[in-house]
């Protein structure tokens, strides 16, 4: 054990170190390309829709041309270090490909779809449909289920077991199922995005979280590469402190959810990572109970999806809805800790 924290500290600071100097030249490109926010400015007065109130909450002169694909910091700098210096197996190349293959898709997703129409009103509004989000969903899952294809394909993924007593064989249903799974836990990472430091603080807690149980359970493959995650979500936490010097985006959101489901089926410790992740599936449920609800009944459960702008349209400040989100992903990782020990 001591040879693996020694090497994962190591792996740590050469993280923190490349991400310190990678993070300013990538902020420069990103506004040298226009690569930021396009929110609509609107009046705090303007009719009472969506558009008036997410400018009421996100404040949009300070907020509008923020650079929202900082997740590139993330995207590039930990496969780089993971391939410079961590021994590649089978899992571990899967894992890469999966990773970089759901940052390439958050990518093209801001670049083409959210940043490449921003000035389109016709798409931006069609990109709100239902149909829309359905059809990306269904892709991402398609790419999802590729992954857990190639990760069965290992003979690392057999089965999985709960606390050692229920064992699931995995069978073809079963792959479909992990990735639908997968993908959610991936569209939860992305959806809470949405508040300086909300996403970035609460990944950072799950996976140091994550670390000490692996180190208890005598689990090492993946503590090197939590380490070099870690040493760039620290360095991307200090310029998402608000106000935010970028947004992380899909390509940081994506790959980072990925991260932790893929681990969690892996190490066999899906039980607890629900549990350290649980306030990220609260948000994704806010957001698609308002999608449903407004498909098929046309009114509104919240004043604004996902749940911490429907907070903040209630007169919460940003740094108090991150700052409770951050202790309840605390909390929830205590819990998640003494589930995944006992």
């Amino acid at each position: 054990m001591t040879d693996i924290i020694k090497t994962s500290l190591e792996l740590l600071f050469i993280s923190i170190i490349a991400s310190t100097i990678f993070a300013p030249i990538m902020i420069n490109i990103l506004y040298k390309f226009n690569q930021v926010s396009g929110i609509k400015k609107s009046k705090i007065g303007a009719a009472d829709d969506d558009n008036s109130l997410f400018m009421r909450i996100m404040k949009s002169t300070a907020t509008n041309g923020t650079p929202n694909m900082g997740g590139i910091l993330i995207w590039i700098i930990v496969p780089l270090i993971t391939l410079l210096f961590v021994p590649m197996t089978e899992t571990i190349k899967v894992f890469l490909f999966g990773f970089l293959l759901f940052g390439l898709w958050g990518f093209i997703d801001v670049v083409v779809f959210t940043n490449g129409f921003k000035n389109n009103e016709k798409m931006k509004a069609f990109q709100e449909t239902f149909e829309w989000r359905l059809g990306k969903l269904l892709f991402s899952i398609f790419l999802n289920i590729i992954v857990m294809f190639l990760l069965y394909r290992t003979g690392e993924m057999a089965s999985l077991s709960f606390w050692n007593i229920i064992t699931i064989n995995i069978t073809p249903i079963m792959l479909i199922i992990l990735g639908i799974v997968g993908q959610f836990a991936i569209y939860a990472a992305e959806l809470t995005d949405g508040a300086d430091g909300l996403m970035i603080g609460i990944f950072s807690i799950i996976n140091v979280a994550l670390i000490v149980l692996l180190l208890i359970q005598g689990q090492f493959l993946f503590i090197p590469i939590l380490a070099i995650i870690l040493g760039a979500q620290i360095i991307d936490l200090y310029f998402n402190i608000p106000p935010a010097r970028f947004w992380n985006g899909g390509p940081g959101a994506m790959p980072l959810g990925f991260t932790m489901f893929f681990i969690a089926i892996v190490t066999d410790n899906i039980l607890p990572y629900l549990f350290m992740s649980s306030i990220t599936w609260v948000i994704m449920a806010s957001s698609a109970i308002q999608i449903l609800s407004m498909k098929f009944f046309k009114k509104r459960v919240f004043k604004i999806a996902p749940l911490h702008h429907h907070l903040q349209a209630n007169g919460w400040p940003q740094y108090k809805v991150v700052m409770r989100f951050w202790l309840i992903t605390l909390l929830g990782c205590v819990v998640g800790l003494y589930f995944g020990v006992i």
